[in-house]
C-alpha cells in the first residue's frame, strides 16, 4: 500500500518520440530509438518522461519524452507537447517497468481510493530520473503522475 503524494505540477513542453495504439512495435521499442536521440531534442535535464495520452479517437498515445525550454524547435521524426499546469497524485514504481502495469492497476484500484482521491481526465506521465538504473533494474524508481481533482483538504 502506498499513500500518494499530492502536488500541482507546473506546465512544462516535452520533445519526444510518439507511439499510438494499435502500432506497430512496443513502448520499449520507441525508447531504444529514442534514447540514442536524446541530445537532438537539447534538454533541460537528465530526467525522461513517459508521456501517456488518451486521445479523442479512442487510441492511446505514449511519448518517449525529455523536457525542453519552450523555444526548442522540434527535430525532425520527433514531436512536442505542452503538458498544462495540473494536480497529481505520484506514486512510486520500484523494480523493472514490466511491472508498471500492475503498479498503475493498484495506484487506480486501491491508493488513489483509499486516500479519498479520483482520478480524472489528462495527461499522465512517468518520471524517471537518476533512481531511474534501467528497465530490467530491481532497484529502479519510476515516480507515477495521476491526474487528480484539487478538493477543499488540507495537502501535505
Amino acid at each position: 500500500m502506498q499513500t500518494p503524494t499530492l502536488v500541482t505540477h507546473p506546465a512544462f513542453r516535452v520533445i519526444g518520440m510518439a507511439w499510438t495504439s494499435p502500432a506497430d512495435g512496443t513502448i520499449p521499442e520507441l525508447w531504444q530509438r529514442f534514447v540514442p536521440r536524446i541530445a537532438e531534442a537539447q534538454p533541460l535535464s537528465d530526467a525522461s518522461y513517459g508521456i501517456c495520452q488518451a486521445q479523442a479517437d479512442g487510441q492511446f498515445r505514449y511519448i518517449a519524452a525529455v523536457a525542453v525550454a519552450a523555444d526548442t524547435p522540434v527535430p525532425d521524426g520527433m514531436v512536442a507537447l505542452d503538458v498544462p499546469e495540473q494536480d497529481y497524485a505520484i506514486v512510486e514504481h520500484r523494480g523493472p517497468v514490466r511491472g508498471l502495469p500492475d503498479t498503475f492497476r493498484a495506484a487506480y484500484t486501491e491508493w488513489l481510493p483509499e486516500a479519498g482521491l479520483a482520478a480524472v481526465a489528462g495527461i499522465e506521465f512517468e518520471y524517471m530520473d537518476a533512481r531511474f538504473l534501467g528497465p530490467e533494474h530491481a532497484d529502479s524508481v519510476v515516480e507515477l503522475y495521476i491526474p487528480v481533482s484539487a478538493d477543499d483538504s488540507d495537502e501535505g
